[in-house]
């Protein structure tokens, strides 16, 4: 090797080296002092069946995460089912209908720092129907034809926490005329016109009522100009369990009946 090539050689490796070794430098010296702060996995189990996605936040003060699980059951059983620098997770293969409860821990140096609060998740054959997100009113579902929807329901022991889903959608309606509206649940075991079911209907500006199958509700249009009408679908609490403990998903079509002159 000639003598200019040994030169270049000799700069580019101490070029290296100062550069890892700043960089570490920096690191150590402008890292933050803080202890890890107190963070909570967001959960999501509707997007593939049997798998919760998690994620959490970037911590510049900790050194690793670990995610905790148990099954909701009292007491708490923790097993650690990630560790690592990541800020995310997939659960998979979990089982049919379970619940679990997630807990994000982090370590820096030898001090471990545990976390206090809880998300929650859990294992369904259901994955969300394609008019959601439309849990508020901003994000309501046009209606103008039939929906296959979904409405999960999960009641944990844990905290006595509860995730009931509600369903908004909107219809337009022409000046003078009424909107009939249809609900019905799915696998029910008595499926006449008007039986009970497991759902609930708000419609603009009235009270809450229970759904009867296939029955229709009107949305009248007083006005002379074309206006959008809001309503809500969502499960009738009592009918699901009478403790804190259940999951399931309650499945509906939702239609748009007709349109006539009332």
């Amino acid at each position: 090797m000639s003598r200019t090539k040994k030169a270049m050689f000799l700069i580019f490796t101490s070029l290296w080296f100062f550069s890892c070794y700043n960089n570490a430098f920096n690191e150590i010296l402008f890292r933050t002092a803080d202890d890890p702060f107190d963070d909570v996995p967001a959960t999501d189990s509707l997007t593939t069946e049997h798998t919760v996605y998690l994620s959490w936040k970037e911590d510049d003060a900790a050194d690793n995460f670990y995610l905790m699980r148990s099954f909701d059951a009292i007491p708490l059983d923790w097993i650690c089912v990630y560790e690592g620098k990541s800020t995310s997770y997939t659960d998979t293969n979990l089982i049919d209908n379970e619940k679990y409860i997630y807990r994000l821990d982090k370590t820096r140096g030898s001090k471990c720092f545990e976390g206090k609060k809880y998300g929650y998740g859990w294992s369904s054959g259901t994955i969300r129907d394609y008019c959601e997100s439309n849990d508020v009113p901003e994000d309501a579902a046009f209606l103008e034809y039939d929906r296959i929807c979904n409405l999960p329901c999960v009641g944990f022991v844990t905290d006595n926490k509860e995730i009931l889903d509600e369903d908004w959608f909107y219809v337009t309606v022409p000046p003078m005329r009424q909107a009939d509206i249809i609900v019905g649940q799915h696998n029910l075991t008595n499926t006449t016109l008007g039986a009970e079911t497991n759902i609930r209907i708000q419609l603009s500006g009235l009270e809450s009522q229970s759904v009867r199958h296939q029955t229709a509700y009107q949305i009248q249009n007083t006005t002379y100009e074309t206006k959008n009408f809001y309503f809500k679908v969502f499960p009738e609490r009592t009918s699901l369990s009478s403790g804190n403990s259940f999951c399931t998903v309650i499945e509906y079509t939702v239609s748009l009946n007709q349109i006539i002159k009332y």
